[in-house]
């Protein structure tokens, strides 16, 4: 695998401890898992113990990258997606292969890539340099390069199979989709042609990761496995074929989880919330995005509930829905319908995407509500809730604050100072931290704005980047979820030849891995419960709401 140009730059080859069960899986049969254990080895120039990176370090980057590898492979991203039981493990500790200045720390030959394939016997093997410039050939671009045999159907692992991955990929955020990239080349995949989210497709566009397989795909790929009997098992697929429902028990992790898309996930993390669309499900092409989709948070999942319709349903055809929010006091969905001369504002069902009621109109002619979040207020009184929302005429914009209970009059907060508006497509209300963040195609280092609302009534608004991480996407959408305490960002990329899906820490401003899902085209979303959970587990007559702030296993800290 190697990598070119693209965004930034683009790529290419080569809780329950009570012992409670809950959900519709628990119980049920379960598939058991085709595993991959590996044999790791890192170059011994890659180890300088005074910066941080010893041979345990790299060992905790491979194990997380073999987690998040694995979410790839089992969970779904989308319809194309075939989620495969199967799951890359390192087999041993790391070891340290070659001598300090023999260059393999860098592969630029065939006598480099022949030196590396040559080392550690027969078993599957992988090792870790720093950067690559061959594979089978000049690469200049390379970041991963494999052996790929035949595809004989044997249930075990072919002997002295081989794969190389870089520092380059995980310094890029990609080295998990670069892992089991080049191990579904051990698994004797070909290359396939450039799709939306092919874990196979001879290009990774920074920082999406893609993990879809076709049906045939994911057989030879559990055909690859180094045992026939791992004694592991998939807790989300059902033993007759397809997955659990969402919300399932899983017993995949500590203490049981819920499963969502296919991957089991802690209770209180992704894996109990997911996310309501307004999308067009289509080509590359696009089209209106008046498609309601509901998007399993934890692997990226999604299917389409539906046109929005009205209840009851008109002749007036599918309804365009803009600036979703969930309020989760209330457990409403509230979205806008801009229409000529005016915006509606509709509260939304969660589970179907049927637009319940018009609860307000606001007379605001040319201008137009372009995104909205949720302040439920200091106190629990629903008195003090608010809907925060960018109002946009021209290229200028203000925020104004909306009162649930009379939703058709607006409240003037402050202006934005940046310009063009419509560019903020995306607002969400972190009610832990009090923070008001916005998502835009525009700005200078991240994309990703923090507006503090206390610095503009009713002089500017003060708007500022924040973190460090580029989430610059086209037409971005972003929710806050109080239940997970994480913000969820969705966009477009590369002129909609991709769509990316972020879980992001609003303390660190990162996200554990960009996700390239199966391409729709996404105009706002509102992050909900998992409706098979609901807001709360009752236990005994006492609600426990979680409210975990990891995804998953977070990555090791970046190189210094």
């Amino acid at each position: 695998m190697k990598r070119g140009d693209g965004m930034r730059r683009g790529v290419a080859v080569g809780l329950m401890a009570l012992g409670l069960v809950l959900g519709a899986g628990a119980g049920q049969a379960v598939q058991p898992v085709d595993l991959h254990e590996i044999s790791w080895f890192v170059h011994v120039d890659l180890i300088d113990a005074g910066a941080g990176r010893d041979l345990a370090y790299w060992q905790s980057v491979i194990d997380a990258s073999n987690e998040q590898a694995n979410l790839l492979l089992e969970g779904a991203q989308g319809p194309f997606d075939t989620p495969c039981c199967t799951r890359l493990t390192r087999a041993v500790s790391v070891s340290t292969f070659g001598t300090p200045g023999d260059g393999l720390d860098v592969v630029d030959t065939q006598g480099d890539q022949n030196a590396i394939a040559g080392l550690g016997g027969a078993s599957s093997k992988a090792y870790l340099v720093d950067s690559m410039t061959w594979c089978a050939g000049s690469a200049p671009a390379a970041i991963g390069c494999a052996m790929q045999p035949g595809c004989n159907g044997n249930g075990n692992d072919d002997p002295s199979l081989w794969l190389i991955v870089t520092v380059e990929s995980f310094d890029d955020g990609t080295l998990p989709a670069v892992l089991a990239h080049e191990r579904g080349h051990n698994a004797c995949l070909p290359h396939v042609a450039s799709a939306e989210c092919q874990l196979m497709q001879p290009a990774v566009f920074n920082p999406g990761q893609g993990g879809c397989l076709a049906a045939s795909e994911c057989t030879n790929m559990k055909a690859a496995r180094t045992t026939t009997s791992s004694g592991q098992e998939c807790g989300c697929f059902a033993s007759g074929g397809g997955l659990e429902a969402d919300g399932s028990f899983c017993a995949d992790v500590a203490g049981g989880g819920v499963c969502s898309g296919g991957a089991c996930g802690e209770y209180g993390s992704d894996a109990s919330v997911e996310l309501l669309v307004a999308a067009d499900p289509g080509l590359l092409s696009g089209g209106p995005p008046n498609d309601a989709l509901r998007i399993a948070a934890l692997a990226g999942d999604w299917s389409v509930l539906g046109a929005f319709t009205r209840t009851p349903a008109s002749g007036a055809g599918p309804t365009l829905v803009r600036g979703m929010t969930y309020a989760s006091d209330s457990d409403t969905v509230f979205g806008v319908v801009p229409t000529v001369g005016d915006d509606e504002i509709v509260t939304i069902d969660r589970v179907s995407g049927t637009v319940l009621d018009v609860i307000g109109t606001l007379a605001n002619g040319t201008q137009e509500i372009v995104s909205m979040a949720y302040d439920p207020g200091p106190t629990t009184s629903p008195g003090d809730d608010r809907l925060l929302v960018l109002e946009v005429d021209g290229s200028a914009g203000e925020f104004r604050a909306i009162d649930p209970a009379q939703p058709s009059t607006a409240t003037l907060l402050g202006s934005l100072p940046w310009q063009p508006a419509g560019s903020f497509t995306g607002l969400a209300y972190d009610s832990i931290q009090d923070r008001l963040f916005a998502i835009a195609e525009v700005g200078f280092t991240t994309g990703l704005w923090e507006v503090d609302l206390g610095s503009c009534p009713p002089s500017p608004c003060t708007t500022t980047e924040v973190g460090t991480t580029s989430f610059f996407r086209e037409s971005p959408s972003l929710d806050y979820s109080p239940q997970t305490g994480m913000l969820y960002l969705v966009g477009e990329a590369f002129s909609g030849a991709r769509v990316f899906y972020d879980v992001i820490d609003p303390t660190t401003f990162t996200s554990p891995g960009t996700l390239s899902l199966d391409v729709f085209s996404p105009a706002a979303l509102a992050v909900v419960p998992e409706p098979a959970l609901g807001a709360g587990l009752a236990i005994g007559g006492v609600v426990i709401v979680v409210t975990a702030r990891r995804r998953r296993p977070q990555n090791p800290p970046a190189r210094e």
